[in-house]
């Protein structure tokens, strides 16, 4: 495993990085020169992380952001002002949304070519982002109309309607006449129930989706129009767990040719696949026999006639092309980037949305062998890190304490708090150096740690694993940091479980039903078990929640499986960043819901997007 070039020529930023570690209203600063900027801090002074829910009162109005207000930012907003501020529910009275939804367009992304069209591969959950080309059984509810962008809504996709007569069977009645795309090998034939049974057949076995239908005992087609899946045992995740968007249906012809799936998306969704290069982009056009109207509007989906999805290699060419409105959205980072954008784009529609559960920065170690087999190694490394200072420093304050369990579920609009992730996701480092002396590395392990990442050599992702790094280095503990530019080499180790030390990953799920990350990631007999997690106790409780029926029963079992998790330190956790969607003013129905970002999972959405230019 070699250096990459970013870290033979980033050490003065290191160096700034690390110098300013510790120092809250400092790392800043110091993150600002670093990346090229001004040395004026420019953050809202807030607390990090508050789980209080925004008040639902006020009203819509045009101006600066689409928000509740024309009145500038000053930059001395609160966090929970700003969340109330551009919150999802002041997209529904947009200035516009009378004259809409409207046909035709082009709608300009971005987004790059997935690692792989396989659904199902190990990389089957990372084609969420290009999801608009298929349909599942069903959907969560998107757009700016969704009543509450913090909780899922479910609403029928491919079914029409759908039941559960008893605790181990679901019904699900389909639309007639949905056809495949009008590409070779299916030719536009019909869709049947008889292609579902063989996609869920299919998935009872497939890396990503095992989990989730490892209770099915069987899978019947009474008519062509009809699906039942029978259970093994009553299953409290099934359900929810269908709106992911990996549960999307191929075609059984394309998965058993020669090919096979990743020779390119052919689905039954609103956009059909046209041509792609990868660090380019790719399009897609519109499917002009797609089966579904939209549920707000009742007009026939989907409106605009082109997806352009297109690669940025970094975030300032990024938004240097929003910004000449070359792509129609683009996402922020903190409230002084916010500030600075407006200045340029004074029209532009933003939304604060709560991050999700399953993509926030955090490490994964090899618990199989030493030093990470031993837990005080690992809460050490936890306590050693100062996590408000790094959340004040890269994101302005804008984020909550990293852990993926979804707090919606648990009655939270907004993200964990620290109270809410124990005492070793507290910042101790006299602790911490206590334990690494009780575990016999007092001076270090004696050796590098190799230190994964598959992400970009810039932005908040980044940033955050590089100041861990660095936080550790008073623990004595020295990494090498890995970032090659094809981040599947990463992630290819980190999914068969042959990485070497640590990988800083976003992916933490990814899951809609809480089971997502209870059983998934932390039960010894989960396919998607990545982290290497063998804890009896864990297994227990995780088989315990899926069977629950009881909602405040199974949130029981679930918080004693989240707190057992933060006890042992299996993982150890950063941050949980807010996501910040910025659209131009003529651009509608790009959102954000709770995991459900654009380009993400929100790619179902795309189907709703429409201009008014």
């Amino acid at each position: 495993m070699g250096t990459s070039r970013w870290m033979r020529r980033q050490v003065d930023r290191r160096a700034a990085l690390r110098g300013a570690a510790l120092g809250g209203g400092t790392l800043a600063a110091a993150l600002a020169v670093a990346c090229g900027g001004s040395d004026k801090k420019e953050s809202s002074s807030t607390s990090s992380g508050s789980s209080g829910a925004a008040s639902t009162s006020g009203t819509t109005s045009s101006g600066a952001g689409g928000a509740a207000s024309t009145k500038p930012l000053t930059g001395k907003e609160t966090l929970e002002e700003l969340r109330e501020r551009f919150h999802g529910r002041q997209l529904r009275t947009l200035p516009g949304q009378k004259d809409g939804p409207k046909y035709g367009g082009v709608y300009r992304r971005r987004n790059n070519l997935p690692i792989s069209w396989d659904f199902a591969s190990p990389q089957g959950a990372l084609m969420a982002s290009h999801a608009f080309m298929h349909n599942a059984l069903i959907t969560f509810a998107a757009g700016d109309f969704v009543p509450n962008h913090n909780q899922w809504t479910i609403e029928g996709d491919m079914a029409a309607k759908w039941e559960q007569p008893d605790d181990k069977t679901f019904t699900f009645k389909l639309h007639p006449g949905i056809k495949w795309h009008n590409v070779p090998p299916v030719n536009g034939r019909e869709f049947t129930s008889e292609d579902a049974k063989y996609v869920l057949d299919v998935y009872k076995k497939a890396p990503a989706q095992a989990p989730v239908f490892q209770h099915v005992d069987r899978i019947e087609t009474p008519d062509k129009n009809t699906v039942v899946i029978k259970m093994t045992q009553p299953t409290a995740y099934f359900l929810l767990q269908q709106l992911q968007p990996f549960a999307l249906f191929f075609s059984r012809e394309q998965h058993e040719s020669s090919a096979g799936l990743k020779s390119g998306p052919i689905g039954t969704g609103a956009f059909i696949y046209e041509q792609g290069t990868n660090n380019v982009g790719y399009t897609a056009k519109k499917n002009p026999e797609y089966f579904k109207k939209d549920t707000h509007s009742g007009k026939q989906l989907p409106f605009i006639d082109k997806v352009d999805s297109k690669f940025f290699p970094d975030f300032a060419t990024a938004l240097a092309a929003f910004r000449d409105k070359q792509t129609d959205e683009y996402y922020l980072q903190t409230p002084r980037e916010i500030r600075e954008l407006l200045k340029t784009n004074p029209d532009a529609v933003i939304q604060i949305t709560t991050p999700p559960p399953s993509y926030q920065p955090h490490v994964a170690m090899r618990l199989d062998k030493a030093p990470f087999n031993d837990v005080r190694v690992r809460r050490a490394m936890s306590m050693a890190i100062d996590r408000d200072s790094i959340i004040e420093g890269v994101t302005d304050g804008f984020a909550g304490y990293g852990y993926a369990q979804d707090w919606s579920y648990f009655g939270q609009e907004w993200p964990w708090t620290q109270k809410d992730v124990g005492e070793y996701n507290k910042f101790n480092l006299a602790e911490a150096k206590k334990l690494m002396e009780a575990a016999g590395f007092g001076n270090g392990f004696g050796r590098t740690l190799k230190f994964a990442l598959p992400t970009t050599a810039s932005g908040l992702y980044y940033d955050t694993f590089v100041l861990m790094a660095d936080q550790w280095r008073k623990l004595g503990i020295q990494t090498e940091i890995w970032a090659p530019s094809d981040v599947a080499q990463v992630y290819n180790q980190y999914y068969a479980g042959n990485f070497d030390d640590l990988v800083g990953t976003g992916v933490a799920g990814p899951g809609i039903d809480p089971d997502a990350f209870a059983y998934e990631p932390l039960h010894s007999k989960s396919p998607k078990n990545y982290y290497l997690v063998k804890d009896p106790q864990l297994d227990t409780w995780a088989d315990a929640q899926r069977v629950e029926l009881q909602t405040e029963s199974r949130k029981k079992v679930l918080r004693s499986i989240m707190d057992r998790d933060l006890d042992q330190m299996y993982r150890i956790w950063g941050m949980t960043p807010y996501r910040i969607r910025m659209r131009h003013s003529y651009a509608y129905n790009i959102t954000d819901e709770i995991g459900a970002w654009e380009p993400g999972w929100g790619s179902r959405g795309v189907e709703l997007v429409w201009m008014n230019k």
